[in-house]
This record gives structure tokens, C-alpha cells and sequence, in this order.
């Protein structure tokens, strides 16, 4: 009982005072932060993709009627190359979201009341962030493809040629690739709180929230989709379109979502896809046999 006694009083008048008073510093002061803050920042970030590891597959599994059919082999063993590079990607996104929610805490543009929440500044960011990250993802993604380049980064990444292991195949790519992927993340949000409307912090959190879910299942066999381009086949968010681009590399280079794709001219239909290119080659097949 004293033992007990004892650490009660350690952490309701010692411990218990510094970490609000530290916390209270940090929110008036973001530019101050530091290890503590790092830390702290950290272990949430580790949480959060042992989330996005088993929670994101497990929660969507139902809602997709079928698994994607494997075009290729499956990298079915991470080589040493492989593990360096996704315990780089696991420590450099606790530094890239140690920098995102102290640009969020420093910017009058972000608002963090809770009566300073509304549609216009929650809801209505996120299409957008989702847009202004992909008009420069794609173009950069699309760059990593060129022939002068490809061998140096971005071929890691395509070893796997069937993702399976979702956010594990996801963060499994070259340093410098990772590094401009997620720092983008924090150009998003700086581009539309500056130059087109105040937002709240609760947009900003979904963003990378949604965002590395969307990520996560890009590299699952989940037949998912979300919406399409008005007027089109094009997805707006399709795991089959990613699943293509491993598949038929130079094509569907959209981090998200399909847009810039279809505005580049890149977009690719899935080899399943009715209207595909395999698909009028397998069917001018069978119309030719017939003749």
C-alpha cells in the first residue's frame, strides 16, 4: 500500500504536472519541439501503421466481393535490401509527421478549435489535398520511370510485381523515393491553407489518415474502387489500377487517385477490364478463330 501510495503521488504531483505543462508548451510553442515531442510522436506513429499492417486489410476484406488474380509472381521472400529499406521508411515517417503536425500547430492557416470547425473547412479540403498531391506525385512518379533513372530508385520497388503484404509492400521502396512521397504530404497542406481557403486540423489528420489507408490497400489483392471520373471508365480510386501498374509498369501513376492519369494520358484499364487492351486482343482472337 505505501509502495502504491507512493508512485500515486509521484505521477499526480510530479510526473502528471510536467507532461501538461510540457504539452501546454508545446501547443503555444511549436517550433520548440523537440526529443519529448519526437517520442511522443513516435510511438503514435508506430500504432498507426500496425494499423494500417493488419487492421486495414482485416476491415475492408468484406467489402470487396473478390481478390485480385495474380498477374505474375509474388515476391514471396523481403531479401536484406528489402527489410533496410522499409525500416527506413518506418523511421522516417515518424520525422516526416513529426514535421506535418508542427507545421499544422505553427500556421495561422490551420484552425484547431472545435467552433472553428465546419463543412467548408473540413469536408471540403480533402478532395482537394488528395488532388493537389497527386498533380505532383504523379509527374515525379512518372519521372522515377524514365529510362535514365529507373535502375537507381524506383525498380526496388517493382521487384514485387504481385503486391500482397499491404503497407508493408507499400513502404518498401527506395529512401529518396519515400522521402519526397511523404514530404509531399506537407506540400499539400501548405499550397491549399495558403493560397486557397483556412483549414481545420481535423482535415489535415484524415488526409494522411485516409491517405495511408488508400496506400495500404493499393498493395493488397482487395477488388476495390471508389467512384469514377464523370462520363468515363477511370476510377477515381481503384486497387485494380495500381495492381495494373505493377503489372504494365508505365502506366496508372497516381499515388491516390486517377485524375492527373487520365488528364496525361497514362490511364491503363486492368487486363481483366472489359475494353482493355487484352481484352479486344483476346477477343479479336476468338473472332478470328471463328472466321
Amino acid at each position: 500500500m505505501l509502495v502504491a501510495a507512493l508512485f500515486s503521488d509521484l505521477f499526480t504531483e510530479r510526473l502528471l504536472p510536467l507532461a501538461i505543462a510540457r504539452a501546454s508548451h508545446s501547443a503555444l510553442h511549436p517550433l520548440d519541439w523537440g526529443g519529448v515531442e519526437l517520442l511522443v510522436i513516435g510511438v503514435f506513429t508506430q500504432i498507426g501503421l500496425e494499423f494500417y499492417r493488419s487492421g486495414v486489410p482485416r476491415a475492408f476484406s468484406r467489402a470487396s466481393a473478390k481478390d485480385l488474380a495474380a498477374r505474375g509472381k509474388p515476391l514471396e521472400n523481403l531479401a536484406r535490401i528489402d527489410r533496410k529499406f522499409i525500416a527506413f521508411s518506418q523511421c522516417a515517417i515518424v520525422v516526416m509527421s513529426f514535421h506535418y503536425l508542427q507545421f499544422m500547430a505553427a500556421s495561422p492557416n490551420v484552425l484547431w478549435k472545435p467552433e472553428q470547425m465546419s463543412f467548408v473547412n473540413t469536408c471540403l479540403p480533402l478532395p482537394l489535398f488528395f488532388v493537389v498531391y497527386d498533380a505532383f506525385y504523379a509527374p515525379f512518379h512518372r519521372a522515377l520511370h524514365h529510362r535514365s533513372v529507373y535502375a537507381y530508385v524506383h525498380k526496388h520497388h517493382h521487384r514485387q510485381v504481385v503486391p500482397t503484404r499491404g503497407n508493408t509492400d507499400a513502404i518498401n521502396v527506395h529512401p529518396f523515393e519515400f522521402l519526397m512521397g511523404e514530404y509531399n504530404h506537407v506540400l499539400t497542406i501548405f499550397l491549399v491553407s495558403r493560397y486557397v481557403m483556412s483549414i481545420h486540423a481535423v482535415a489535415c489528420l484524415l488526409f494522411l489518415v485516409l491517405g495511408g489507408t488508400l496506400a495500404t490497400l493499393n498493395h493488397t489483392r482487395l477488388d476495390l474502387s471508389f467512384l469514377r471520373l464523370p462520363g468515363t471508365k477511370v476510377p477515381i480510386f481503384g486497387v485494380r489500377a495500381h495492381d495494373t501498374h505493377h503489372a504494365i509498369p508505365n502506366s496508372n501513376y497516381g499515388q491516390y487517385i486517377m485524375l492527373w492519369d487520365y488528364l496525361m494520358g497514362t490511364f491503363r484499364l486492368h487486363p481483366d477490364d472489359p475494353g482493355s487492351t487484352e481484352s479486344l486482343r483476346e477477343e479479336a482472337k476468338r473472332e478470328k478463330k471463328i472466321s
